[in-house]
């Protein structure tokens, strides 16, 4: 048995961020639109519920200015490079990517 928080929206999803002290700033808010985006999406091609893990989210996944930024700690060419190596989410301001 579980207890599940269901979120429609990234307003929501957003919000679950903000109350956690630690992690609120884990990305930025146009940052966690796209991963609500990239979840849901997620969500809805596998068929599965997603959970909503904040700390695994944090864990799992760094927002990055650009892929220079990402080159300072992963050896990387270039975005392709990053993209054949994890999943990588662009978002206006940015990247999230999967960390490895």
């Amino acid at each position: 048995m579980a207890i599940i928080n269901t979120i429609d929206n990234g307003h929501d999803f957003v919000a679950e961020f903000a109350q956690w002290e630690y992690y609120k700033d884990c990305f930025s808010i146009p940052a966690l639109y796209a991963l609500y985006i990239y979840l849901d999406e997620l969500s809805s091609d596998t068929g599965e519920d997603i959970e909503l893990d904040v700390v695994g989210i944090c864990c799992e996944f760094a927002e990055y200015k650009d892929i220079d930024a990402v080159k300072e700690d992963y050896e990387v060419e270039d975005l392709s490079d990053l993209q054949d190596k994890t999943t990588v989410i662009e978002f206006d301001g940015g990247l999230i990517i999967s960390q490895f």
